[in-house]
């Protein structure tokens, strides 16, 4: 189960899929629009501006940077790329890494790390025995995590990288969501990534600028000979040239991220209040989006009522009936989701 299913509902407001809630910068509108008087030729095949581009931000070689249609793609390349025989999850986690690893290696053994609630579903250290104990030929994290939205310290990280390189390990870093945070250039595992043996980091342009529709994304590996197997799985002419011309357009608006980070951090904390007064028990969270848990276990079915759609985590594993994920959006809508969860608790 994803979010964003728009299409088999009416809605007017759509807190399921967490997305950037400054919308598209207008450059970047323009630039689409630019891109349809273009779209008569072939786009380039080596992706060239963009690589060479998101190469000078990360201080890498260009041979360690792979794109894809949307960071999905790259999952799927990746998995096929090492035909693990032996993988980790974290639980609760994103389902597309469950997907993509049963869709390339379908007899892949899949090991599951369950994150406690008694920790806010908080990564500790006791993976690092875990990762030792299960010795897995692959290890998705993600920082911050899906659907709860905290962040893993640099620390941590660090210790968990060397405890998966002491068995074999790659670890698969899905960082899609950390810019939106205000502690990328902190806690970012890709600006350093040439000190890792097996490292591939994951972006998205998807959540930061709010194009999910362009279909964008992009790894950043930590040795040349692991990019290439990964790009040996990925289609030619997979980027259009849509997707990389807004993406060329994107990486130079650093002050619309700014602004995202302030309003986002507005928001959440009067999201996370809000949500906290109507009786709900909400998780904290460092992202932009909230994890939260109600005895209301029809409440997404009864949003669709109001036209609002939010993120139902019963399929998520570690999770069950009664959790929901919110994106936060700006304040108009924020509390207008207020209102509506009110009103379905009230009545």
């Amino acid at each position: 189960m994803h979010g964003g299913d728009i299409y088999r509902n009416s809605i007017h407001f759509d807190f399921s899929v967490n997305t950037n809630p400054l919308g598209v910068p207008s450059e970047v509108q323009w630039v689409l629009t630019e891109a349809a008087l273009h779209a008569v030729r072939y786009p380039d095949i080596s992706h060239e501006r963009l690589i060479g581009e998101t190469a000078k931000i990360f201080d890498v070689l260009e041979d360690m940077v792979v794109y894809g249609n949307g960071a999905s793609e790259i999952i799927m390349a990746i998995c096929h790329a090492i035909m693990p025989k032996k993988a980790m999850l974290i639980a609760p986690c994103f389902s597309g890494y469950e997907y993509c690893l049963t869709g390339a290696c379908g007899k892949c053994d899949i090991v599951y790390h369950e994150l406690k609630e008694a920790d806010s579903f908080r990564l500790t250290d006791d993976i690092i025995d875990a990762i030792k104990s299960e010795k897995p030929k692959v290890l998705f994290l993600t920082n911050p995590n899906n659907p709860n939205g905290l962040l893993v310290e640099k620390d941590l990280l660090e210790r968990i990288i060397l405890a998966c390189e002491s068995v074999g390990c790659t670890v698969i870093l899905d960082e899609c969501f950390i810019t939106l945070t205000g502690r990328e250039k902190e806690l970012s595992l890709a600006y350093n990534i040439r000190k890792y043996k097996s490292l591939v980091v994951l972006r998205a342009f998807t959540k930061t600028f709010a194009i999910p529709g362009v279909r964008l994304g992009y790894a950043i590996c930590s040795k040349k000979i692991l990019a290439d197997s990964i790009k040996a799985h990925l289609p030619e002419w997979n980027l259009s040239i849509f997707a990389q011309m807004a993406g060329a357009e994107c990486l130079k608006h650093t002050d619309y991220i700014s602004d995202s980070v302030r309003t986002i951090n507005a928001e959440r904390k009067y999201l996370t209040e809000a949500l906290a007064l109507l009786g709900l028990k909400v998780y904290p969270t460092d992202a932009n989006y909230i994890l939260f848990k109600t005895e209301k276990k029809d409440l997404a079915q009864r949003l669709l009522e109001y036209n609002i759609l939010i993120r139902d985590c019963s399929d998520y594993i570690g999770l069950g009936e009664g959790y929901y994920r919110v994106a936060i959006k700006l304040n108009n809508e924020n509390s207008g989701l207020i209102s509506a969860i009110e009103n379905i608790l009230n009545d």
